[in-house]
């Protein structure tokens, strides 16, 4: 199954296909009427277009899909720009596929940068080199091109946020969920091996809470989760992430925090947990495992740092609940 990312990178590929045939039929046009100046340009264009289309199809990564879309289409509206000095009638019209391939393929800011600054310069030579009619039909039907593809633009982009969303966060605590766990400490352990700056994670689980599912089921059990979720996010600092995998347990990732700091962070959120007041079960307790990476002390990887805090939940839980460890 294809990634969303893939599937992007597949239709932008394929739009890049169609450009280039659209050039192609602009150069064969061209050269019928003797325009071999924009036989050139219209030749280039279709290069650029389908190097770009094999770049979409071989690389997945969309950052160096965006780098390189907005390099290329810089480049192809910086070539009909300054043509439009000595044909602007000729090459009006092809400005309209780039700036919609600039919409799909770049970020809305980019795109609307780009459709702007040509936007004004193609203006300036149909009014100077052919008349002011044509300038205020071109800006006309530029504008109404430029509102809808921005819209869509506007609307694409929200769309791929919402999914992205939906994909990394568990739907029961809206707490990020344990795939995502393991790709952020991964780039988190390699930050803190670049700084030298510790690395903490908290693993946290409500104490006998399978004994709170019998007792008041369910239902009752996840609202208590959520409701919990809730409390640990208004009481992690700025910069903190929370998880959670699905079952029981939370998982607290604290970038920047030696041992002592987390202990201490740990100990406030026991500490508040216990004196809280739950709906669904009056109060609850928790235990707390902790675990700490300096670069240099040990090596550790995402599937290991987890495991170091379960192991320190564990020991938690054995000497009494209701507690916090480190290890």
């Amino acid at each position: 199954m294809r990634t969303e990312d893939q599937l992007h990178s597949k239709v932008i590929s394929t739009l890049y296909i169609l450009g280039a045939v659209i050039m192609l039929i602009l150069s064969v046009q061209n050269y019928r009427y003797g325009l071999y100046p924009l036989v050139y340009t219209a030749s280039i264009l279709m290069v650029v277009l389908s190097g770009l289309a094999i770049y979409a199809r071989l690389a997945w990564d969309e950052h160096h899909l965006n780098r390189a879309s907005l390099w290329a289409l810089g480049f192809c509206m910086a070539l009909v720009l300054k043509n439009s000095i000595a044909s602007p009638d000729e090459v009006m019209h092809w400005i309209f596929p780039l700036t919609l391939l600039c919409f799909v393929a770049l970020r809305h800011r980019q795109a609307m940068v780009i459709a702007g600054f040509s936007a004004v310069l193609l203006f300036l030579s149909l009014w100077w080199g052919s008349s002011l009619l044509n300038a205020l039909a071109f800006a006309a039907g530029f504008g109404l091109l430029v509102a809808l593809a921005s819209t869509y633009a506007r609307l694409q982009q929200q769309r791929n946020r919402t999914l992205v969303e939906l994909e990394i966060r568990d739907p029961m605590t809206r707490a990020y969920n344990f795939r995502h766990l393991e790709d952020t400490l991964s780039k988190e352990l390699c930050r803190a091996d670049r700084t030298g700056k510790a690395l903490s994670l908290i693993g946290l689980e409500i104490d006998y809470f399978p004994q709170v599912i019998d007792v008041n089921g369910m239902l009752a059990s996840n609202d208590l989760l959520s409701q919990l979720s809730e409390s640990l996010r208004s009481m992690i600092r700025a910069g903190d992430s929370q998880y959670f995998d699905g079952k029981q347990t939370f998982y607290l990732l604290l970038p920047c925090t030696p041992s002592e700091g987390v202990v201490v962070i740990a100990e406030r959120i026991r500490r508040a947990i216990e004196e809280s007041s739950w709906p669904v079960v009056d109060s609850i307790t928790v235990s707390l495992g902790c675990t700490s990476y300096v670069s240099g002390a040990r090596e550790a990887n995402a599937h290991s740092f987890v495991n170091d805090a379960n192991i320190a939940l564990i020991e938690a839980q054995k000497n009494g609940h209701n507690r916090v460890c480190h290890h």
